[in-house]
């Protein structure tokens, strides 16, 4: 009968042949692998959120009760509801000063568009929110070169809004009358 050990060595020497170029270590390529994929994501990642950030888009302004604005002990400022809207061939800029009832004016180019919004903010300086709502069939390059003209007319809460729109009600009998 042979020792342990005796077989022990009988087994290494049957394997030698097949493990004469020696062994590959995995945990290097492992490494390594998720070293490139991490840095893959992040680089994506960062790539991603320099493009989403193009337009400093911020929520609509919020509405400030009466009861709210005792609480805070500030002064009350005038905000001004400004909305910009985009319809097929014309842009209708609406805002809340000067009235309750709001004013209203069609805009027939996007040089006017500019000189309009700057002399609303000239007026109301503490004011730099704007609405922007455009139709479903408008382009999206129409929405950009508003946005645009919005951006260089000094206005940096630019939030975009949708219409509102009517629904369709179906019927599944007949109607009768």
């Amino acid at each position: 009968m042979a020792s342990l050990a005796h077989r022990s060595k009988q087994r290494r020497a049957e394997r030698a042949p097949l493990t004469a170029h020696g062994s590959i270590n995995l945990v290097p390529l492992v490494d390594i692998l998720t070293s490139i994929v991490f840095f893959s994501l992040l680089t994506y990642s960062a790539e991603t959120m320099a493009a989403l950030t193009a337009y400093d888009l911020t929520l609509p302004p919020t509405v400030v009760t009466a009861d709210q604005a005792r609480q805070s002990g500030e002064e009350p400022k005038l905000n001004l509801l400004l909305a910009v809207r985009i319809e097929n061939n014309q842009i209708r800029v609406e805002h809340s000063g000067a009235g309750a009832d709001g004013q209203q004016g069609f805009v027939p180019a996007l040089d006017s568009l500019e000189t309009l919004m700057k002399d609303i903010r000239r007026q109301y300086p503490q004011n730099s929110d704007v609405l922007v709502v455009p139709a479903d069939d408008v382009s999206y390059d129409d929405v950009i070169h508003v946005l645009e003209r919005l951006k260089i007319a000094t206005y940096t809460g630019i939030s975009l809004g949708n219409r509102t729109r009517s629904t369709q009600i179906a019927s599944a009998g007949e109607v009768t009358r």
